[in-house]
């Protein structure tokens, strides 16, 4: 394929800037649809590839069977099954919780929070283990009764209001809340801390939005001495936690024991789903804008027999016209796959950064060799496949008879 073929390709798509441009934009729009999917969808794959490489040593431990993360509160453990979990061989660390639901009062608002009570010696040794450190102040002291600890997004205001907009408020070490119990009653804590922000795993955007207070106090507001919700066990090496799994099961058969991998193995497994579904729809997208290829080579292939006779006439072969109508359709696929791909890498930082004006821990997508090679092979197939029943009809017309066409 020589140079003159290029020249005479760009000048036809060239004559026809319209018609050209409007072809370009259907591949532009699939591949710009592609490639801002699979940015965003890499980012939040290495984002819960991470969580899971820093979480898979935890197991949690739930009442009931069949119980799961999202009915926690609803059933209780008894606080003294703690020491015999502790004795499990590989346990490093344990965190017993209480989970309750109520109100945060602070500064004339009123908002909704999960409330968790915990061991702070535990907690704190747990939470150095897995995750997240803290942002400011310190830690529950060992023995305080009226001490909290906040979510990221609690102490610094990144709630939502009713009507939109956030609270946009900070929390400070010193300050006061107040958290109602199931009767009403007011119970007053001075706040030691908050944590850094956890991002988003299964756990993580739970503890974003918690107050974390000490075990016993909760447990004298609910009027439930000796009651847990839950248990988290960190395993010293990933390679036990099926065995502490099988242990925990020995102790508490009627319980529910889970492992952190499990959670994301579930959210993982729905995001592939939703990326097959958006890709299907992408899918159509780009078979929308292969039609629209061999509807303009094809119209330019009849508007120019004459000129594809003359040029048969004066010797052009076979070949020739072939390789000329198909480099016009890869010329017009690529032009508008490397416009669409760098429309889509912009797409999907505007698409997330909009999502962050709800959810500020989004992660930012990202753009990786793999959506390079999909991009680009998606448009180079279009752009075969497209031309070549374009390029061998205007190859396969006689000379004489299209000379004589009336154009």
């Amino acid at each position: 394929m020589d140079r003159e073929i290029l020249k005479i390709a760009f000048r036809n798509l060239h004559r026809r800037k319209i018609r050209t441009f409007f072809t370009m934009l259907g591949i532009i729009i699939a591949i710009a649809s592609i490639t801002a999917l699979i940015s965003i969808a890499e980012g939040f794959q290495l984002s819960i590839s991470s969580t899971l490489q820093s979480t898979s040593n935890v197991v949690i431990v739930l009442p009931g069977m069949g119980a799961s993360i999202w009915t926690i509160g609803t059933n209780t453990l008894n606080q003294s099954v703690v020491r015999e979990l502790e004795k499990i061989s590989h346990v490093e660390a344990v965190n017993p919780v209480l989970v309750k639901f109520t109100v945060m009062e602070y500064r004339g608002w009123e908002i909704p929070v999960t409330v968790m009570g915990i061991v702070p010696r535990d907690a704190q040794k747990f939470y150095a283990l897995t995750g997240p450190q803290l942002q400011r102040g310190q830690f529950i002291p060992q023995g305080a009764r009226f001490k909290a600890l906040l979510g990221y997004s609690l102490a610094n205001g990144k709630i939502q209001k009713e009507g939109g907009g956030y609270l946009n408020w900070q929390i400070l070490p010193g300050q006061t809340i107040k958290l109602y119990d199931e009767n009403g009653q007011v119970w007053e804590f001075k706040v030691s801390g908050n944590f850094q922000e956890s991002g988003q795993s299964v756990i993580g955007g739970f503890i974003d939005t918690s107050v974390f207070v000490p075990l016993g106090t909760l447990q004298t507001m609910y009027n439930e001495p000796g009651k847990i919700s839950f248990v988290e066990l960190w395993v010293d090496d990933v390679a036990f936690v099926n065995d502490v799994k099988r242990a925990v099961q020995k102790i508490l058969p009627s319980s529910t024991v889970i492992t952190e991998s499990q959670g994301i193995k579930v959210v993982v497994e729905i995001e592939t789903m939703l990326n097959n579904l958006l890709m299907g729809i992408v899918s159509i997208a780009l078979f929308v804008g292969a039609l629209g290829v061999i509807n303009t080579l094809l119209t330019s292939v009849m508007e120019r027999t004459r000129e594809i006779g003359t040029y048969r006439a004066l010797g052009a072969k076979k070949r020739f016209i072939l390789e000329m109508i198909l480099l016009e359709g890869l010329m017009m696929t690529i032009i508008g796959g490397i416009i669409g791909f760098g429309f889509g890498v912009l797409l999907a930082e505007i698409i997330v950064g909009i999502l962050r004006t709800k959810t500020p821990s989004l992660p930012n997508p990202v753009v990786d060799f793999r959506v390079v090679a999909v991009a680009f092979g998606v448009t180079l197939i279009i752009g075969l496949l497209a031309s070549i029943y374009p390029a061998k009809k205007a190859a396969e017309l006689k000379p004489a008879e299209a000379i004589r066409h009336v154009e």
